[in-house]
């Protein structure tokens, strides 16, 4: 998916239109895609929708916050769903917002669509992963860059490898089907 953030200046900033539709298709609120910032390398991002009743949303007033003041120190941690039908790869973020933190879930199925892999691939090498904070119209209103360190990576393409060999053999018995494996985790974790 070909995708860039806006450049960085003073008129209002959205996420990238590959990443609105993206996000706008699957009907989620957390995605992480390859994206290539100010003409540089390409990365795999991090892109949050915040519920816009996030409490660190309203002001002392109770007015809406159209900025938000970060640095937020961001939590990470991945899992490995082994399915008969295929395996996932679950990414999980929690962002430390003030009164509350935000909190996502990203699923990935490695041999289903080549962006999936991709992300996680770019998310195994890269030293830090950009975190793109938005509105409910995907206006940013907080960008940072999460540091990662070779443990994280190294799990992170662990949890890969795996993946992809258990999907080889799950596909030589014929019995893959990434459809099921997405609705049986998204059924499991009661996200549907």
């Amino acid at each position: 998916m070909n995708s860039t953030t806006p450049k960085t200046t003073t008129e209002h900033r959205k996420f990238p239109d590959d990443v609105i539709l993206a996000l706008h298709e699957a009907d989620v609120t957390a995605t992480c895609l390859p994206v290539q910032i100010d003409e540089k390398d390409w990365q795999a991002g991090f892109f949050y929708v915040m519920d816009p009743k996030a409490p660190c949303l309203k002001t002392a007033t109770g007015e809406k916050n159209k900025t938000l003041q970060g640095p937020y120190a961001v939590g990470l941690d991945a899992d490995l769903h082994e399915h008969e039908k295929g395996t996932m790869i679950e990414l999980g973020f929690e962002i430390h917002t003030p009164i509350e933190p935000c909190k996502a879930i990203m699923l990935f199925l490695t041999g289903h669509t080549s962006v999936h892999f991709d992300a996680l691939k770019l998310l195994s090498k890269q030293e830090a992963i950009p975190l793109f904070m938005g509105d409910e119209y995907c206006n940013i209103l907080w960008q940072q860059w999460i540091p990662v360190n070779d443990a994280f990576r190294n799990g992170l393409t662990g949890l890969m490898d795996e993946s992809v060999r258990r999907d080889a053999l799950i596909r030589m018995s014929g019995h893959y089907d990434p459809d099921q494996v997405f609705a049986d985790t998204l059924a499991q974790r009661k996200l549907v």
